[in-house]
């Protein structure tokens, strides 16, 4: 019979040798224990070295191949021996319980990572409503600008080009999600500050200064990448976020008579 490929596979990479050096061994092992095949041989080294054989195998296989070993010999001894080292050194699951109602989980991280995950989960709410809801009415400006085409007229070639390719690679894998309805929703956070310049002069009625929604975007940019790639962002983001979206909510409640 042919040897399991995946269970070769990962024999190989537990050994760190050569095919040739595995089948070497093989040979080894065929030759001083009595009669096997090269099938069993292989799948008897794989038990010494302590891989799980009901991972790869059939119970009917497992059981032969553990009764090619005798409780008493060198290769059972290692084999046991192997296991209670792994067993041993195991951590200790650190179990976290998350926000809500989802169920306490051992996620095979430490403690500080499970409290960063914490402060996060308060954080980005927060930061979720912001950006969606610059999208949000960036396009309705522009929507009422220039009708519902504008995508097309006012905003760059790159980005639309971009946009596309995006759109088009969510297409072959239709059992995801979408992005959204709009072209926007498929955009960076970093080129909505570009959309806004480019047609500034449909934005310049909504905010202080062109500076003070450029700079606001550029020192958010950072922090938004960090907790888009979960990672914890650091206190003086913390604040810098939830002042600056103080700053949106009170900037569209004294407009929100000339918002669309």
């Amino acid at each position: 019979m042919v040897t399991n490929r995946r269970l070769r596979t990962a024999l190989l990479e537990r050994l760190s040798v050569t095919p040739q050096r595995l089948s070497q061994r093989v040979k080894k092992m065929k030759s001083g224990h009595g009669p096997m095949s090269t099938e069993e041989a292989t799948y008897v080294i794989a038990h010494q070295e302590g891989l799980d054989l009901t991972k790869f195998l059939e119970p009917l296989m497992v059981r032969r191949v553990r009764s090619l070993i005798p409780r008493n010999s060198s290769l059972a001894v290692r084999a046991r021996s192997v296991q209670k080292s792994k067993r041993s050194s195991i951590r200790t699951p650190v179990r976290i319980r998350l926000e809500g109602a989802l169920p306490e989980v051992d996620a095979f991280m430490s403690s500080s990572v499970a409290r960063d995950a914490k402060e996060m989960a308060k954080i980005y709410p927060i930061y979720y409503v912001l950006e969606n809801s610059l999208r949000i009415v960036v396009r309705r400006i522009m929507d009422r600008k220039h009708g519902k085409e504008w995508w097309e007229n006012r905003v760059s070639k790159r980005l639309r080009r971009k946009v596309s390719d995006r759109i088009e690679k969510e297409e072959r894998k239709p059992w995801h999600g979408k992005r959204g309805q709009h072209k926007i929703f498929y955009s960076d956070f970093g080129d909505l500050r570009a959309i806004i310049e480019r047609n500034w002069e449909d934005f310049k009625s909504l905010f202080p200064s062109r500076s003070w929604i450029t700079q606001k975007l550029d020192e958010l940019q950072h922090p938004r990448n960090i907790l888009a790639h979960h990672n914890p962002v650091n206190k003086t983001d913390l604040k810098r976020i939830e002042l600056y979206f103080h700053d949106w909510v009170e900037l569209l409640k004294s407009h929100k008579d000339s918002i669309p």
